[in-house]
């Protein structure tokens, strides 16, 4: 399934790839179902003409779909060049639909660059799934690979920074762990300009 709804919103399921492993992670435990979605990319990832008409048959229907989001049981990052064809194009035939990235904030290693002022030409919203302000701990819970270990956590946090002064409204999320203090990560999201929201564990 490469689009599944959750609440006013329609989520798009790019890739199954991700940079790190979370500890916390359902999508092994579920079997990569969530919510009654099989979210498990059998074939192909999609292409973005096939994403396209996913969303046109959903938005054609009408339903009060208020917003997009680039999240599925992967890193939508891996898939820049397809998520920036679907984000324009939803930009221009759709500009009153939101559109919305969840991200571990890893992009720019992935792609060696800043990957932000791709994201601004049609992102409303990132959202930067942080969950520690300790780097230690967040090789811990995030669980990196090897080519994101040393570097991953400083990546992401620049990342979030950079989305704020792209001009996209950047929250920086974490999940509630008993473990982890997020009032430092509050602060630094605060530092940056960002936004910031503790999200429940998924159970």
């Amino acid at each position: 399934m490469i689009l599944y709804e959750k609440g006013h919103a329609l989520y798009l399921n790019l890739t199954n790839r991700c940079p790190v492993s979370c500890s916390f992670c359902v999508k092994v435990p579920w079997d990569y179902l969530f919510e009654g979605n099989d979210l498990r990319l059998k074939g192909p990832e999609p292409t973005a003409a096939a994403m396209i008409n996913a969303l046109e048959a959903k938005l054609g229907e009408g339903g009060g779909w208020q917003e997009v989001v680039f999240c599925g049981f992967g890193e939508s990052t891996y898939r820049l060049e397809e998520m920036n064809k679907v984000g324009q194009y939803l930009k221009t035939h759709h500009p009153k639909v939101k559109r919305r990235l969840n991200t571990v904030g890893l992009g720019d290693l992935i792609w060696g660059r800043d990957i932000t002022p791709d994201l601004a030409k049609y992102l409303d919203e990132v959202a930067v799934s942080l969950n520690t302000a300790d780097p230690k701990q967040w090789v811990e819970l995030l669980r990196p690979a090897p080519a994101y270990r040393d570097t991953g956590f400083a990546a992401s946090r620049k990342f979030a920074a950079n989305c704020v002064k792209a001009g996209i409204r950047t929250r920086v999320t974490a999940v509630e762990l008993p473990e982890v203090d997020l009032k430092p990560l509050e602060l630094f999201a605060k530092s940056i300009g960002a936004e910031f929201t503790a999200r429940p564990i998924l159970a």
